[in-house]
């Protein structure tokens, strides 16, 4: 009996696996212990075991809530396991958390006349679900000794958040910081200065999860495209080199210096970035040469506040608009797997709880690829009637995140969701 209540000492005391993110609120809710009983099997058995016998994420959470130590295999391992599954072959509504942003201010200007020191705190704005499941959610600079302070979000993927990190003057250069909230890990990329230094640019993150090659946990790659004097240039940074390639040059004229600040916000589809121009996508491939670029034309054009790219949930492209008559109505339409500039109409959603008049001021702001949800935000009479909202378009539901005028005005929207890796951590029982 005494040798039993030593192991549960031991275990009692064990580290939470994510002591620096957002998993480690949960983790600590549930005063998390190695093991119940004997170790019989070693971990990386253990899981090597869960990943072989599972067919999907509702297996490996099933194995998860067996007992504490198998939870807690899952918690450690939760990447490695899902490298083992297939791909989800519908939306996962679950991994959208809400959204990053920052209070009004004129981005255009923050390379101009404004200092980059003197923009505003970044904030982070949860779903209903995400404060149930993790508590109060914040970007957790207090734990990174004030790196994020005065941060600008400017792009979010697959669990990871990209943030330009404050600098006083712009001669100190551009310095990109990918962070994944959930797991705290934090990367901070070599500083772009001098004559590589680009001005106003386009940002997208790619992970594993977007190329078909075998990459080493962790993996990411960073995308930039910006305008030089004559050309529109592109550069990549690779997680797993370190550093950023030389600078390419985009094929074609130079892209309108008012069109590359309109780009919305990108997508990625089977390694290739999408970011939706006035008449067509822009797409760029990652895993060749930097030279790899092409144009999906819309059957539609719209304005830049109401149109968004996305993904649908057998992985193709598709194209989000909104219209106005007594309602709200959201459309989606989708490219055929065969085509590369042909869509196909796949639903149409009315919104008849979202007021709207011919003054109503609306933007789509940003779609989440692997849950299927859409973020807008709107501006219609007083507090009440405006607010940041975000859209299911597997279950067609709507959930108010935040209510105001002042929500329309917000800038450098970013929405989050986390990878699957993190969900399975946050699931486990350990």
């Amino acid at each position: 009996m005494p040798p039993l209540r030593r192991r549960l000492d031991r275990a009692r005391s064990a580290p939470t696996p994510y002591p620096n993110g957002w998993l480690s609120r949960r983790h600590r809710r549930s005063k998390t212990r190695r093991a119940d009983g004997d170790e019989v099997l070693p971990a990386d058995v253990l899981t090597e075991i869960i990943a072989r016998a599972s067919s999907g994420a509702a297996d490996v959470a099933r194995f998860s809530s067996t007992c504490r130590r198998w939870g807690f295999a899952v918690a450690t391992h939760a990447a490695a396991i899902c490298r083992s599954l297939p791909p989800p072959t519908r939306y996962q509504r679950h991994l959208t958390l809400g959204f990053f942003h920052q209070e009004n201010e004129d981005v255009r200007a923050f390379h101009r006349r404004r200092r980059p020191c003197d923009s505003a705190q970044p904030s982070f704005v949860p779903t209903a679900s995400a404060s149930h499941l993790l508590g109060t959610l914040s970007l957790g600079s207090h734990l990174l000794g004030g790196l994020f302070e005065h941060a600008r979000p400017v792009a979010s993927r697959n669990g990871r958040l990209v943030l330009e990190l404050r600098r006083e003057e712009r001669a100190q250069g551009l310095t990109l910081s990918v962070y994944n909230p959930m797991t705290g890990e934090v990367s901070v990329l070599p500083a772009l200065s001098g004559e590589g230094c680009p001005g106003y640019y386009a940002c997208a993150i790619l992970t594993g999860d977007d190329l078909d090659a075998s990459t080493p946990l962790g993996f990411f790659r960073v995308l930039l495209v910006y305008n030089r004097r004559s050309f529109t240039a592109m550069r990549i940074f690779s997680s797993d080199v370190g550093s950023w390639r030389p600078e390419g040059r985009m094929p074609g004229a130079k892209m309108d210096a008012g069109k590359l600040r309109r780009l919305g916000p990108a997508v990625v589809v089977r390694g290739v970035a999408y970011w939706p121009m006035h008449r067509a996508a822009l797409g760029v491939r990652l895993d060749g040469a930097l030279t790899d670029v092409c144009f999906v034309p819309y059957n539609n054009h719209y304005f830049p506040d109401y149109r968004l790219l996305g993904v649908t949930p057998d992985g193709n492209l598709s194209f989000v608009f909104a219209l106005f008559t007594r309602r709200l109505i959201v459309t989606v339409e989708s490219l055929k797997p065969s085509s590369a500039s042909e869509w196909e109409f796949r639903e149409l959603i009315k919104l008849p709880e979202v007021p709207t008049s011919p003054s109503t001021a609306f933007k789509l702001r940003w779609f989440n690829e692997k849950s299927g949800t859409v973020l807008f935000t709107t501006r219609e009479g007083g507090e009440a009637t405006s607010g940041a909202f975000m859209l299911n378009l597997a279950t067609r539901s709507l959930e108010k995140l935040a209510s105001g005028v002042e929500c329309h005005g917000w800038r450098n929207f970013c929405g989050y969701e986390m990878d699957r890796a993190a969900h399975l951590a946050s699931v486990a029982r350990c």
